[in-house]
């Protein structure tokens, strides 16, 4: 029997590019030491790409069911940010879990947006396979950027994201993700964005990201991160992986 496919958040072409850079170096250093002794040295190159190989496939293990299911818990997290009905916006949709898992809930019109790409395992055909194999029909899968939504305003009730922003790569400031979903949102509106928001290496750090959001015409009701809802240990506490994740939920003023 066919199931849905949902993917971690972590690119597994990139854990296993890790994985065989790391190990080719220590077998190489393992069989040049048989001839030449102090090569043997050379497996302290491997040392980087192995950590890093372990990291991300921990990571993807703690994002799974079998491994405390945070992709699904902040999913959860977000659903009940914007509880309710109206129609709704997923900005970032990816395999389409987020929004298969709201629709379940609530029947409604939904929409999910992504530009999907060769860099993630991840597209809309899979959305759209993934919706029939559970069950939710209406859903509407559109591909585009997160910097040029391709709906006029107001024109959804609820707006979520999750770890979309920071990914932007075709506006020269990543808060453009961030107008543009307010932009969206109709007065009275919810949204419920998740993303790396205190690393300053994205949004110049929480406080300017919220300014960016309330000069957008929004009411912030909480900016809390997720390390405080969660009890993340490693690797999931990291400042590559979720340490700098915060939740920003609120309304449309």
């Amino acid at each position: 029997m066919e199931h849905p496919v949902y993917p971690a958040w972590i690119r597994s072409t990139r854990t296993a590019i890790f994985w065989v850079v790391g190990a080719g170096i220590a077998a190489a250093a393992v069989v040049l030491s048989m001839f030449w002794p102090p090569a043997i040295g050379i497996v302290l190159l491997a040392l980087p790409f192995l950590y890093i190989a372990v990291v991300l496939t921990l990571v993807s293990y703690r994002l799974g069911p079998r491994g405390g299911d945070f992709q699904g818990r902040i999913h959860q997290l977000l659903m009940d940010s914007v509880d309710g009905r109206g129609r709704l916006l997923d900005v970032g949709c990816g395999s389409g879990q987020l929004l298969i898992r709201i629709a379940k809930s609530v029947p409604g019109e939904y929409v999910g947006l992504d530009h999907w790409g060769d860099d993630w395992e991840y597209s809309k055909s899979q959305c759209e396979r993934n919706a029939e194999l559970e069950g939710v029909r209406g859903l509407r899968f559109v591909h585009g950027s997160a910097s040029r939504l391709p709906f006029p305003a107001r024109a959804f009730g609820r707006v979520v994201s999750c770890l979309t922003f920071h990914e932007l790569r075709d506006a020269p400031d990543k808060s453009a993700g961030l107008i543009e979903a307010l932009r969206v949102l109709e007065p009275g509106g919810r949204f419920a964005f998740v993303d790396l928001f205190d690393d300053r290496r994205f949004f110049g750090g929480r406080d300017r990201a919220l300014e960016v959001i309330a000069n957008a015409g929004a009411e912030i009701g909480s900016a809390r991160t997720l390390s405080e809802i969660f009890d993340f240990r490693f690797p999931m506490n990291l400042g590559r992986v979720l340490k700098h994740a915060v939740i920003v939920t609120g309304t449309r003023l």
